[in-house]
């Protein structure tokens, strides 16, 4: 059986484009996160407890935040913003 792994890419936009700054993935319902290499040269810290600046990938724990690291879970709509009123 194929394993496929999802990605989505994450920056940060501070008006004057979209900086990298890394990608997550999620493969067998686990997510984990890598830094983009240029962005490890800025050592701006997004996240010094969950995502210490490193190359390794992390693997992100299930609880809290439903896996995601509170920096990336914090620009998801929270419950408000799931509420389907159809």
């Amino acid at each position: 059986m194929k394993t496929f792994i999802k990605e989505i890419k994450v920056g940060l936009n501070f008006g004057s484009g979209i900086q990298p700054v890394g990608r997550l993935a999620i493969r067998d319902g686990i997510i984990y996160f890598q830094y983009d290499e240029e962005f490890l040269q800025t050592n701006l810290e997004i996240s010094p407890v969950r995502l210490p600046l490193h190359r390794d990938v992390i693997e992100l724990p299930k609880d809290p935040f439903e896996g995601l690291a509170s920096v990336f879970n914090d620009s998801l709509p929270d419950g408000w913003g799931r509420i389907d009123e159809n």
